[in-house]
């Protein structure tokens, strides 16, 4: 059943850039009727006060570039903070399960909107949860994989401090014993010394 609602879920998300580029067109007409001559009256009132001379088709241009592109930034933060995506793909999920539905004569008189249309939105609710279910499974195993590699780790830590701790007794131990030694050993050196002084006349 996951499985079947997941892949419907991806068959319908095809509607997604459809709707986005329908948007997009409807957009870039907003402001196509933007004209150079409503522009005519500023032009005129510059030209006789200020001797200067108006680019009005310039300034239409950048103006409907300009807006333009807000009207288009701004759907474009509607779509990704609304998560407008998912809610299209599942409506259009809802719209096929139901379908069987539609043209049906339907009372909305005697049952209130938030009954009639309680169906679809604990079918909604439900999708939602399987979906948050399968990205807790999913963190689940990623967990469970990152508390072995700190176990792991932290084993490797120990060994290292364990050797290390063993190598300073040993350390230890060798500096003792050349402690033991060092009278031998400047005994001896004296003694080589000595053999190797001139002796006195």
């Amino acid at each position: 059943m996951e499985d079947d609602t997941e892949y419907a879920f991806k068959q319908h998300e095809a509607i997604i850039p459809q709707v986005i580029e329908a948007y997009d067109e409807a957009i870039q007409q907003i402001f196509a009727d933007l004209s150079s001559s409503d522009l005519d009256v500023c032009a005129a009132i510059l030209e006789e006060n200020e001797d200067s001379c108006l680019d009005t088709t310039q300034i239409i241009n950048s103006t409907r570039r300009l807006m333009t592109k807000i009207v288009l930034d701004v759907n474009q933060c509607f779509f990704a903070g609304s998560d407008v995506r998912t809610k299209l793909t599942t409506l259009e999920m809802l719209k096929e399960q139901f379908s069987n539905h539609e043209g049906k004569d339907w009372n909305f008189h005697s049952v209130s909107p938030e009954e009639l249309t309680r169906p679809l939105r604990m079918h909604s609710l439900d999708l939602s949860i399987r979906f948050i279910e399968r990205q807790l499974k999913v963190q689940e195993m990623e967990l469970k994989i990152a508390i072995g590699n700190s176990k792991a780790n932290r084993q490797i830590i120990r060994d290292v401090q364990s050797d290390r701790v063993k190598l300073g007794v040993m350390i230890q131990e060798q500096m003792a014993g050349y402690q033991e030694i060092k009278p031998q050993l400047i005994e001896i050196e004296r003694s080589i010394n000595d053999s190797h002084l001139p002796s006195e006349m």
